[in-house]
């Protein structure tokens, strides 16, 4: 970072908690905020592929500012790319006036019991966002925000009524597309104590969006006016629960989905059952064409206006995170399983002991295509599996001082599909099955001081018929140790070991160290290391990580 953008944040920072502590005095209102900053050096290691890079350093920054008084609110978020960490889209420094400095979140809201209005930049999700989900993910630098207006009502309990109206943000600047759209939410049970046995909830919602972008394409004639729809409903009765909702999109040719005229739906039903000491959850989802955006220009992570929900576990190990999956808005069948069991005290000595186990699955569509436009899809898939995860976990608690945790993952990973290598009717990676075996170890080892393993290895076997290998291949090792004086000091040390790779020249350490300091709002984190590339991931949603070799520092900051 530039030495006059940390001062920037510093002085930010004393002002807004000066200001702070002389509006709660007077009486004006209340304001708060957070700070958080993200710096990294960059070595070149060609080894490792960690390109060069001119600046040495680069930085992410943000600052918010609340303000509040009663029934209004207002916000600000100043961000700084000097310039944007490897990975993330380099557009954040380079679009708008080129500094990478601004202030591109702002609004104003006042709310009362009945009735809320928001000016400016808002967030908003419509029942599970297959047709609406603005938010931010800084991990991935992705924010698609809106900028306009958006109206609330809640003439009577259990009825909320939402509009709304606005451009996305696009880095620095907005979308072409207009964005329209409203959504009704009926809580059945709020309505009236009488209408619903006890114990028993029903909610019902229906949404609308359209986009409006005018045709300029010399060659297609292009729908102006996107309209997508859905319907959505949540019962539940005791230990019961179940979601489902159907999103249907008219014609929306894009460059995401080839310029493609075949309308998009997409159904996700999601049912649960939870019981002292035992839980099930079973999902699935059926998408086809639905990828929805503010700009028919956009691809990647960019100005997308829904989301779909992934139906793959999120692992937090490390080593099994180089086969993340990502969701295919353009068309997929999945259908995930979740079992819990907690085994009571008494049953297995006398601690308890927790087991989970996941099973995902996700296929591609049976499709025919009709022309250079459109084509024809049958509901159930085809028989092209594009990942599969299957997973066990066993938590067991060995007295009041020791915990332990051990876990198995499976995988098949279609790196053609999920990583777009390679055009669907062609192979070149195919797919990778992985498996994964993890034992973490948990001791209190005095008062407030506790040290924590992992040991992590993982089997990783190219397909058959692949005709290219990943740089990042093969057996790998991983041993991990942390040491923590609660609740200031974290000291972490850990390294990854590709000791199975194929190619001699990178059988490869990649060794990390870092110290963390923690008191009430600020935490403070200092590291340095080798960093594998790959793709991150959260919540199905990706973007390319780069290797890199360097220090990296964090800050986070409350108040």
């Amino acid at each position: 970072m530039r030495n006059s953008t940390v001062l920037a944040a510093i002085v930010l920072l004393i002002a807004a908690s000066s200001l702070r502590a002389q509006t709660e005095l007077e009486g004006i209102g209340t304001i708060s905020g957070s700070l958080q900053t993200d710096m990294q050096t960059y070595k070149r290691d060609s080894i490792i592929g960690a390109p060069d890079v001119p600046e040495r350093m680069l930085s992410n920054t943000f600052f918010n500012l609340l303000f509040q008084r009663g029934k209004f609110t207002a916000g600000i978020r100043f961000e700084s790319y000097q310039g944007p960490l490897l990975g993330i889209d380099p557009r954040y420094q380079t679009s708008g006036d080129g500094t990478g400095l601004g202030i591109p979140y702002r609004f104003a809201t006042y709310a009362d019991t009945y009735f809320e209005v928001t000016a400016g930049n808002f967030y908003e999700q419509f029942g599970s966002g297959m047709i609406l989900r603005t938010y931010e993910e800084r991990n991935l630098g992705f924010d698609n925000s809106l900028d306009g207006l958006r109206l609330r009502f809640m003439p009577v309990d259990g009825l909320k009524i939402t509009g709304l109206i606005g451009r996305q943000r696009s880095f620095w600047e907005k979308s072409e597309g207009i964005v329209r759209g409203g959504d009704v939410s009926v809580d059945i049970g709020a309505l009236g104590d009488s209408l619903l046995p006890k114990s028993m909830v029903l909610l019902v919602g229906s949404s609308v969006m359209s986009r409006y972008q005018a045709d300029q394409n010399d060659f297609l004639k292009l729908p102006e006016n996107v309209l997508a729809w859905s319907s959505r409903l949540t019962f539940g009765y005791k230990d019961f629960n179940m979601v489902a909702e159907y999103a249907y999109k008219y014609n929306d040719p894009s460059a995401a989905n080839v310029f493609n005229y075949n309308p998009g739906d997409a159904l996700y039903v999601n049912a649960s059952y939870a019981t002292a000491g035992f839980g099930v959850n079973v999902a699935a989802k059926r998408i086809d064409n639905m990828d929805f955006r503010s700009d028919r220009t956009a691809t990647g992570n960019v100005q997308t206006i829904n989301y779909l929900p992934a139906l793959t576990r999120q692992h937090t190990w490390r080593l099994i995170t180089l086969y993340p999956y990502a969701t295919q808005q353009t068309g997929e069948f999945g259908a995930q399983a979740d079992v819990t069991w907690t085994i009571p005290k008494g049953v297995l000595g006398d601690d308890e002991t927790v087991i989970s186990g996941n099973y995902s699955s996700i296929y591609g569509l049976d499709t025919t295509h009709i022309d250079a436009f459109t084509y024809t899809a049958k509901f159930m898939p085809s028989n092209r599996q594009y990942f599969r995860d299957a997973n066990l976990e066993i938590q067991r608690k060995w007295g009041k001082d020791f915990k332990t945790t051990l876990a198995y993952i499976d995988i098949l990973y279609d790196q053609d599909i999920i990583e777009r290598r390679a055009a669907p009717t062609e192979t070149k990676f195919g797919v990778t099955h992985a498996q994964l075996i993890v034992l973490e170890l948990q001791a209190k080892v005095a008062k407030g001081k506790q040290l924590r393993m992992e040991l992590q290895h993982m089997w990783s076997k190219p397909a058959d018929n692949a005709t290219q290998v990943a740089l990042l291949n093969g057996n790998w090792a991983m041993v991990l140790v942390e040491y923590s004086v609660s609740p200031l000091w974290y000291f972490t040390v850990f390294n990854e070991y590709n000791y199975g790779n194929q190619d001699e020249n990178l059988k490869l350490n990649y060794p990390n160290a870092s110290v963390a300091y923690s008191h009430d709002a600020l935490r403070v984190q200092l590291g340095y290391g080798r960093v594998r590339g790959g793709i991150l991931c959260v919540g199905g949603i990706c973007r390319p990580v780069p290797a890199s070799n360097g220090f990296n520092l964090g800050v986070t900051y409350t108040f």
